[in-house]
Parts: structure tokens; sequence; C-alpha cells
């Protein structure tokens, strides 16, 4: 049997959100997030399901905000079935503003399963949207 191994492209836009105090002193440069792709198991047999794991890993001084949390689309991709096209991580709400703790977010998880036919290696494409704020400044 053939095995698969998918290869995810993420196609990164990003929304920051402007401080809510104050207007911003001078432009700011986008954060570079690293982003962890990982797939389990490796290669998918057709038929089989297979998980994929996304982790963003902000650069130091920078916090993801848990609060309105983080959003994956994923569009549908040609001879694959996909768990879910849209995976949120997260606070959809938020009870005590005074309390919004950065914790660490966890990662987005989705599956797919790869049809018996089609290329060894497939691209699904995304959007990522996510709000953070840097530690120094308290700029969210």
């Amino acid at each position: 049997m053939r095995k698969v191994l998918l290869v995810v492209l993420l196609v990164m836009i990003a929304a920051v959100s402007a401080p809510q105090a104050g207007p911003r002193k001078g432009k700011s440069k986008p954060v570079k997030m690293d982003i962890k792709l990982e797939q389990a198991p490796e290669k998918a047999k057709p038929g089989e399901s297979t998980e994929i794991r996304v982790t963003l890993v902000p650069p130091e001084g920078i916090k993801l905000n848990r609060y309105p949390g983080i959003t994956l689309k994923v569009s549908a991709a040609p001879g694959l079935d996909l768990s879910a096209e849209e995976v949120f991580v997260g606070d959809k709400e938020l009870s005590d503003p005074e309390k919004n703790e950065f914790k660490p977010v966890e990662p987005l998880v989705f599956s797919v399963v790869p049809h018996e036919k089609g290329p060894r290696k497939r691209v699904i494409e995304g959007s990522l949207k996510y709000f953070y704020c840097v530690k120094a400044t308290g700029f969210c």
C-alpha cells in the first residue's frame, strides 16, 4: 500500500489588535512567529487518519492572547478529507479582564484522511488569526 506524506502550508494572516489606550508611536514591525508542524503518524496510508498539530512559538517577550483566541481556517484540499475546516484554541469569553493571564496556548489540531488516488505529497492552505501582547511595553 502506498503511504502519503502530507505537507501543510499555512498562509499566515496575522490580525493584530490596536492598543486600547492612546495612539501608536511610530510604526511597529510585524512579529515573526515560528510555526512548528507535526504529523502523526508521519506517513499515512490512504483511508487512514493522520493528525496535524500546528504549534505557534512567539519570539522572546511576546505573549499570545488566549482571549479572543487563535483561529486556524484550512481550505479543502483535493484528495483529502478534513476533520474540520476551522480550529480554535483559547477563550471565547473573558469574564474578568484583570485576571487575563497569558497561559501557554495549546497547539491547533485537526485530522486528515488521504484518498487512495493522488500525489504522495499534498498541500493544505489555510489562514491563521491571532492576537499578541509585548511584555516590555504592554502593547496589545
